[in-house]
């Protein structure tokens, strides 16, 4: 049940939400003025009983009182004069109204013997020789009035005579004792008819009130509602790729306003929608199952067109730079190596001489130390060049990782005094060549070790994960902003003084050409983490 109220439309939910609660109130409501009403009737049913008692016991006098205890029997002319008089309150007041006297003794057995009776009530059965036996009700209030000397009344009780109220009044001697306790009856059943017809008037008039506030609330819901409906529809409408869709602003109110935002919603995505679409058939993807696809499958289809496209002119950019850097280092390798390697030669010679001076010896040393970057910059372009691809074996990857930590060791001691950890989680191998493999992870780590200028900690850690092998390798040093890692990679970029970029160019090469990629996350101040993943090799 819950699911299906959940599951209505919102105007459903509003006309059930308010409906209970008009219920709700007006159940209330009704209760409370059925019980205000009855409160009501009561207390002026028991104020008209005591009215009567104290009324009519002024009528009694209280010699014929004295007189009728003493009499030994009904005849006497007492008990007649009083039978008499009480008749006569139910004469006059009304045919639900019954008067008797009863002595001011207050019997331990709630025994009541009569004084003085009406004969309506020897009528139903009631003699002077019966003893009327009280209810609580009627006895507390019997006490209360002889001990008080006060009138008093009962609430509605019930005995084997009816459902009645009783009110009492003490008659006093003339020595102000109480000599008797006059009664008077209400019979209380008249307020169980008016209880009933005043409940059926209360429900009719729910019924009645909550028809009315219904149709009310209905139509004027309707009248709300009117531009959610509209809403809903243009949504239905975009949904299906109609974005000429618009709604009418029928006022200035919150309904309004967003009416107003669903249109300037709609404009907007039409012109994006519009300039993807020219965008993808500039890309020259005119196929015919695209063709046939229209509103946001379209759109999506050619914002998919638009990615892929972009990634392959970037990977074309990519290769065409490779390719060029490629060309440039062939001619380059050819045409500067073999000078170079003959000035290197003739500067060996020079440092050998023993007549060449402690500072002609340092510049010597000097230019030959600058020939042999100059000859690590030029493998660098060789490798660009001429990429070895006949090479290519199994290798452990937690032997090639040991290795190439082994070396990097000393030299991150020596110089900045880092010490490296090292995570290995099993043993993994993969298809390649092991010397570029080593040769990326030696370029990496010793780029993390030059980017930590004083003490720092290397970590070097291998997993598996997917299908793929990665290489972690992470540092403390100073760590990369967004726009240097976009850049990271490309030719002639470096974070380096004396840096190329040649040398992460061609890492990122020799992992292609593996099938592998190179992940890098980097926060500027807190350090740098390269992950290499390549694929795992599966005999």
């Amino acid at each position: 049940m819950i699911k299906r109220i959940k599951n209505f439309s919102i105007f459903k939910k509003t006309v059930l939400f308010t409906s209970c609660i008009i219920m709700v109130v007006g159940f209330a409501t009704a209760v409370i003025s059925y019980q205000i009403q009855s409160n009501a009737i009561t207390q002026i049913l028991s104020d008209q009983a005591v009215s009567v008692a104290n009324l009519w016991k002024t009528t009694i006098p209280s010699q014929d009182i004295i007189a009728a205890k003493n009499a030994a029997n009904v005849d006497d002319p007492s008990v007649e004069k009083l039978t008499y008089l009480i008749d006569k309150i139910h004469e006059k007041n009304s045919v639900y109204s019954q008067g008797y006297i009863f002595t001011s003794e207050i019997p331990e057995n709630r025994a009541f013997d009569p004084i003085a009776v009406p004969f309506s009530l020897v009528r139903q059965g009631f003699g002077y020789s019966d003893l009327y036996v009280a209810g609580d009700e009627f006895f507390s209030a019997f006490e209360h009035t002889v001990l008080n000397k006060t009138s008093t009344y009962t609430d509605i009780y019930t005995d084997q005579y009816g459902t009645w109220i009783s009110a009492f009044s003490p008659i006093f001697a003339e020595n102000g004792e109480v000599i008797a306790v006059f009664g008077v009856d209400i019979d209380a059943s008249i307020l169980n008819d008016f209880q009933l017809d005043l409940m059926i008037s209360l429900l009719i008039s729910c019924i009645v009130l909550f028809t009315v506030f219904f149709i009310i609330q209905e139509w004027g819901l309707r009248k709300v509602m009117a531009p959610l409906r509209g809403l809903f529809q243009g949504i239905h409408q975009v949904s299906q790729g109609n974005f000429d869709v618009k709604l009418v602003q029928t006022d200035d109110s919150e309904l309004g306003e967003l009416s107003k935002m669903f249109n300037d919603m709609t404009r907007q995505l039409h012109i994006l929608f519009e300039r993807v679409a020219v965008t993808s058939e500039q890309f020259g993807d005119n196929s015919q199952q695209r063709q046939e696809l229209q509103g946001f499958e379209k759109a999506l289809g050619d914002m998919e067109n638009i990615i892929k496209q972009s990634k392959l002119q970037t990977e074309l950019q990519r290769a065409e730079r490779m390719n060029a850097i490629g060309q440039l280092a062939a001619s380059v390798a050819h045409e500067i190596r073999n000078p170079m390697t003959v000035v290197k030669g003739f500067l060996q010679i020079f440092e050998s001489k023993e007549s060449m001076t402690k500072e002609e010896i340092e510049y010597i040393q000097l230019m030959i130390a600058e020939m042999n970057r100059a000859e690590t910059i030029i493998n660098d372009y060789l490798s660009l060049a001429k990429p070895d691809l006949e090479k290519s074996e199994v290798i452990n990857c937690s032997e090639a990782l040991q290795n190439v930590t082994d070396l990097i060791s000393s030299y991150a001691l020596l110089n900045n005094n880092i010490s490296i950890n090292m995570e290995i989680k099993g043993t993994y191998y993969i298809k390649g060549n092991n010397s570029e493999l080593k040769q990326v992870l030696l370029n990496i780590m010793k780029n993390a070790v030059e980017a930590m200028k004083k003490e720092g900690v290397l970590t070097a850690g291998l997993f598996c994960e997917n299908k793929y092998v990665h290489f972690i390798i992470k540092d403390t040093g100073i760590g990369m902003t967004t726009d240097e890692l976009k850049r990271l990679g490309t030719p002639f970029y470096s974070l380096k003084e004396k840096g190329t970029g040649i040398g992460l160019m061609v890492c990122y090469q020799i992992v292609d050409r593996m099938r592998g990629k190179i992940k890098v996350e980097s926060e500027k101040g807190k350090g740098t983490i390269f992950t290499i993943s390549i694929p795992l090799y599966e005999s």
